[in-house]
C-alpha cells in the first residue's frame, strides 16, 4: 500500500464517488468547485491536502483530507493533524483500508513531530476508537437573546479582509487560558469564512446565507460574528468581543434582531466554548453534544487528557 497526494484527476474520481455522502445540498460540479477552491486559498494551499492509498496495481482504495493546524496546546504552539471524509468505495469496503489510510497518515505525521491528531465523527465514537482516538466532548447550545424596544446604539457593519488582523487578536486573548484551541491567524479566519460563503453561494438560491459583521469603535473592530442562516434559523459560527463580558457581542446580535422586528425571532444555535462568556443580553436554553463527535489521539508521550472544558473551538473550527 502506497500513501499519495491525490491529483487534480484522483480528486475529481474521489469526488465522484464521495458526492452522494458529503454534497451539503450542491450538484456535483458545484460540489467539486466548492472542494478545489477551498484548497487555493491562502490557508488550504499549504495546510489541505486530499489524500489517498493505492494498492500494488496503482488502484486507490481508500482517501481523506488532511489538514494541518497550527494549536496551542498546553500552552506551547504545536502542530495538529485533522483527519477528515475518511473514504472507501462501497464495493471495495470489508478489507480494512480505512483503519490502513488513518494509520499511514498516523505514521507520517508521527515521524514529522505533529503533536495530536483529530477528528470529527459522524459515525459514533466506537469505530476511531479501535484507532486509538478519544471521545472530547464539545457543547452545541440554543441561546435566546433580549429583545427590548428598539435597538442599541452601536456601529455595525459587514466585515472584510482589513478586519481579520483585530479578529486573531481577539481570538489570542478569549483563548489563552485554554489547553487546546488553534492558532486562528488572519489566514485561518479567512479560509473558515470563506468555505461557509462559498458553500452558500455554490448552494441552491436561498437554501442558507452567511453574515459576517463587526461592532467598530475608532475604526477598528472590537467585536465580531459570522451567521450561517439557513431553514432552521441561525448558527453562530464564529464570535469574539474585547469587552471581557462579551456585552458588545450581546448587543450586535440584538441589532441584527432589531432588522426586522415584525418577525419571529430565529432560533439560534452554537458550539459555545467554556472559556467564552456568555453576553449579559443573551441566555443558553438548551445544550447538546453535536452530532459529530470530536475525538483526538495523542501522538507524544506526556500528553494529558483533554476534557470538553480544555477546548476553545467555533463550528468554524470543525473540518
Amino acid at each position: 500500500m502506497r500513501l499519495v497526494l491525490a491529483d487534480e484527476a484522483l480528486r475529481d474520481r474521489i469526488q465522484d464517488a464521495t458526492h452522494p455522502i458529503w454534497n451539503e445540498g450542491l450538484a456535483r460540479p458545484a460540489y467539486g468547485q466548492w472542494n478545489g477552491a477551498q484548497m487555493l486559498t491562502a490557508w488550504g494551499r499549504d495546510r489541505l491536502h486530499r489524500l489517498a492509498l493505492l494498492d500494488d496495481t496503482g488502484r486507490w482504495v481508500a482517501s481523506m483530507k488532511r489538514y494541518r493546524y497550527a494549536t496551542r496546546l498546553d500552552g506551547v504552539t504545536v502542530e495538529m493533524a485533522g483527519i477528515g471524509a475518511v473514504f472507501t468505495p462501497p464495493e471495495l469496503r470489508g478489507h480494512g483500508y480505512a483503519p490502513q489510510i488513518v494509520e499511514a497518515v498516523i505514521e507520517e505525521e508521527t515521524a514529522r513531530g505533529t503533536a495530536i491528531a483529530s477528528l470529527f465523527s459522524e459515525i459514533g465514537r466506537d469505530y476511531y476508537r479501535r484507532c486509538q482516538f478519544e471521545v472530547v466532548p464539545l457543547d452545541e447550545v440554543t441561546l435566546s437573546v433580549e429583545q427590548r424596544g428598539g435597538a442599541p446604539a452601536m456601529l455595525v457593519r459587514s466585515g472584510t479582509d482589513a478586519d481579520l488582523p483585530s479578529l486573531a487578536a481577539m481570538h489570542e486573548t478569549r483563548a489563552a487560558n485554554a489547553r487546546l484551541s488553534l492558532v486562528r491567524s488572519p489566514e485561518l479566519i479567512q479560509f473558515a469564512i470563506a468555505k461557509k460563503r462559498l458553500l452558500a453561494g455554490l448552494g441552491p438560491p436561498g437554501k442558507r446565507a452567511v453574515e459576517f459583521f463587526v461592532a467598530e469603535e475608532g475604526m477598528t473592530a472590537v467585536a465580531y460574528v459570522v451567521i450561517t442562516s439557513d431553514e432552521r434559523g441561525w448558527f453562530i459560527e464564529e464570535a469574539g468581543d474585547r469587552d471581557p463580558a462579551a456585552a458588545r457581542l450581546g448587543a450586535m446580535m440584538q441589532v441584527l434582531l432589531a432588522r426586522e422586528p415584525s418577525r419571529q425571532p430565529p432560533a439560534i444555535r452554537a458550539w459555545w466554548p467554556a472559556g467564552f462568556p456568555v453576553p449579559p443580553q443573551m441566555t443558553i436554553t438548551s445544550r447538546r453534544e453535536p452530532d459529530d463527535v470530536f475525538m483526538i489521539r495523542a501522538l507524544r508521550p506526556g500528553i494529558a487528557p483533554i476534557a470538553g472544558a480544555d477546548v476553545f473551538f467555533w463550528h468554524s473550527d470543525y473540518f
